[in-house]
C-alpha cells in the first residue's frame, strides 16, 4: 500500500510547496492590503461569506488545490532547469557542480556506447562514443518508461531520487526570490538566507545525479536497452543476422 501512495505523494509534494512558496511572498508583499472581514466590501466580503457557508475545511481544501494549481503551472522539469542554467552560461563556468551525469556515469556509459562499433571500432573516434553517449542521455525519458513495464523495482528507486531531484532544485530555484523580500520587508539579514536556497540546488542536482547513476547502471547491466544503442550496433550485426546477437555488456562495477 505505501509501494503505491509514495510515488504519488513524492509528485504532489512540490506543487504544492512551491505553491505555498509564492503564496507566503505575496502575502509579505500585499497581505497589509487585504481587507479584514469586518472591512471587506464587495467581491472580498463575498468570499468571506463563502467560507462561512462552506466551511473551514471546504475552504482549507480549496485553498490547497489552487496552491497547488500554481505550483504546477510554475514547476519546472530538470530538462527545463538545465536549459535556464545553460542560458545563463553556469555548466561552462563549473561543469561539475552543474553536470546532471556524475564522472563515473559519463565514463561507463562512454565505455558501453563503444561497445557498439565492434566491427568499426578501428575507424570510429572518441567523438563518435561521445555522441552515442549524448544521444543515449537525451532518451533516458524513454529508458525509464520501460522500466516500469519491465523493473518496477530499478523504476521506484530512480524515481525516489527524481522526485527528490525535483523538489529541491525547484524549491532551492524559486525560494532564491524570498530573501529579497524578507530583507525588504524586514531586515537585511535575510539576504544571507540566498545560501541556503543555492545549497538546496546544489542537493538537487546531486539527488538527479544519483537518479541517473540507476538509469546508466541499468543500460550497462543489461537490465534497461537503448533503442539508439542497438541502431547503431545494427550497422555491424544487423539482429537479424543469424545466431549473432548484439547486446550490453556485464556492468564490471
Amino acid at each position: 500500500m505505501l509501494t503505491s501512495l509514495l510515488p504519488g505523494f513524492r509528485h504532489f509534494r512540490t506543487p504544492f510547496a512551491l505553491g505555498v512558496l509564492f503564496a507566503f511572498q505575496v502575502w509579505i508583499l500585499i497581505g497589509e492590503h487585504v481587507p479584514s472581514r469586518s472591512e471587506a466590501q464587495g467581491f472580498i466580503d463575498r468570499v468571506y461569506a463563502l467560507g462561512s457557508v462552506a466551511g473551514s475545511a471546504a475552504v482549507t481544501a480549496a485553498i490547497s488545490f489552487l496552491l497547488y494549481l500554481v505550483g504546477d503551472i510554475v514547476r519546472l522539469s530538470s530538462n527545463q532547469m538545465m536549459g535556464i542554467l545553460s542560458r545563463l552560461k553556469l555548466p561552462q563556468v563549473a561543469p561539475h557542480r552543474f553536470a546532471t551525469l556524475s564522472a563515473q556515469s559519463k565514463a561507463a556509459l562512454f565505455e558501453f556506447a563503444s561497445t557498439a562499433f565492434k566491427v568499426r571500432k578501428d575507424t570510429a573516434s572518441d567523438d563518435d562514443f561521445r555522441k552515442l553517449r549524448d544521444e543515449i542521455v537525451l532518451e533516458f525519458t524513454e529508458i525509464r518508461m520501460g522500466l516500469i513495464a519491465n523493473h518496477l523495482d530499478v523504476y521506484l528507486e530512480h524515481d525516489r531520487f527524481d522526485a527528490e531531484a525535483d523538489f529541491r532544485l525547484n524549491v532551492g530555484f524559486y525560494s532564491i526570490s524570498l530573501w529579497p523580500i524578507l530583507a525588504w520587508c524586514w531586515t537585511p539579514w535575510m539576504l544571507l538566507g540566498v545560501f541556503a536556497s543555492v545549497v538546496l540546488f546544489g542537493n538537487g542536482l546531486r539527488a538527479l545525479r544519483d537518479a541517473n547513476e540507476i538509469l546508466v547502471q541499468a543500460i550497462v547491466s543489461g537490465i534497461a536497452s537503448s533503442r539508439v544503442y542497438l541502431d547503431e550496433a545494427d550497422r555491424d550485426f544487423p539482429r537479424s543476422s543469424g545466431s549473432v546477437t548484439i547486446g550490453p555488456r556485464t556492468s564490471r562495477r
